[in-house]
């Protein structure tokens, strides 16, 4: 069977599958996609992961035809541990493949030993005696089912044999992956939040304020990937139904490198100005309230704020704004340019609006 390429593997019809059946275990499954994509990004490397389509998660990892192919079955589970006999255990009714070992195993079946792995994750570890070992012990990272002694092989064997009468194949048990991530289900938003945020925080200190509107956009992403089972005919079409890839993540990352600061992020460069020229904790209080407004009404739609917005930002593209150490000095900059019509609002003033508009220009 010839490898599988992205091309090749879009005309395959995805094995029907239940799906996780709880809101938890969805949004488990989705996360834990989405921290293997980022440490892939991370790494540079290139890649297409597919949600929820032939398997929970199936990475392509790298370029065109040397791309190598991954699938992941995510499990999570409130039992201890898993066992080679935990992952044999077959399911009393629908089609075969039964057991969990075997619906991992139907994707090299399927798409034949050029795979890279054919992995199961789970929260939990796989408690089982390694081939090198006659000790039963926890076992953490990842490991094939070709690593285990000859009892847990057997088990496994047994299942994968009743699935697949006469085309179960033992020398791919090398392909056959158990792995155990470290995110606990109690806690594993905050871990890929964590991964987030020191992803941004790479890139410069000031980004770690985006972390949580990243996540939350790389989450709706993720998740409007998943359910959908239809074949699809063209690569294009399978990414953009299923799949997301580097391109996608940097994309993200671009629109927070571009994007200008929030107030709360450039406020201290106020506060330390109007600090400065003798300004008293309550006025700077104030000050800050009604640039607070402004950005609200601008956000909301208001007329008068837009109009404001649009009338500011004109008459700061004709000036040398960068080449001006001081928000003030851009201000009174701005005052001469003619800009002294008052908003008619009791929540801002103009001089909220300048500070609003020259701090977001200049940041």
């Amino acid at each position: 069977m010839p490898k599988t390429t992205l091309s090749t593997f879009a005309e395959q019809t995805p094995r029907e599958t239940a799906g996780p059946n709880t809101f938890s275990a969805f949004d488990y499954q989705v996360n834990v996609s989405m921290a293997l994509m980022l440490e892939l990004h991370r790494q540079n490397k290139e890649f297409v992961a597919v949600f929820d389509h032939h398997d929970d998660l199936v990475l392509f990892v790298g370029e065109g035809e040397e791309a190598e192919l991954s699938f992941y079955q995510i499990k999570t589970t409130h039992h201890l541990n898993w066992t080679a006999k935990r992952l044999a255990q077959s399911t009393p009714k629908g089609e075969l493949p039964k057991s969990i070992i075997g619906k991992a195993y139907y994707n090299i079946a399927q798409f034949g030993p050029e795979i890279r792995r054919a992995c199961i994750l789970s929260n939990r570890p796989l408690k089982a005696t390694p081939a090198s070992s006659e000790k039963e012990t926890l076992l953490d990272g990842e490991l094939t089912v070709a690593d285990l002694c000859e009892k847990d092989k057997k088990a496994l064997f047994q299942a994968l044999e009743a699935d697949f009468s006469g085309a179960f194949d033992s020398s791919h048990s090398n392909l056959l992956s158990f792995e155990r991530v470290p995110y606990d289900k109690e806690s594993y938003r905050l871990t890929v939040m964590g991964q987030i945020t020191k992803l941004l925080e790479e890139l410069h200190p000031d980004f770690v304020a985006c972390s949580s509107p990243f996540y939350e956009a790389l989450l709706a992403s993720a998740g409007e990937c998943t359910g959908n089972k239809t074949k699809s005919g063209t690569v294009e079409e399978l990414q953009a139904r299923v799949s997301l890839n580097r391109n996608d993540i940097s994309k993200m990352i671009h629109i927070v490198q571009n994007r200008s600061k929030n107030a709360v992020e450039w406020w201290p460069v106020v506060h330390d100005e109007l600090a400065k020229k003798g300004k008293m904790g309550l006025e700077i209080q104030r000050t800050k309230n009604k640039c607070l407004s402004y950005t609200n009404a601008r956000r909301s739609g208001e007329k008068a704020a837009l109009d404001l917005s649009a009338s500011i930002s004109n008459a700061i593209s004709h000036l040398e704004i960068d080449e001006i150490d001081s928000v003030f000095s851009a201000i009174a900059l701005l005052n001469i340019s003619g800009l002294c019509h008052e908003p008619p609002s009791e929540s801002y003033d103009l001089q909220a609006a300048m500070i609003v508009e020259v701090m977001e220009a200049v940041t």
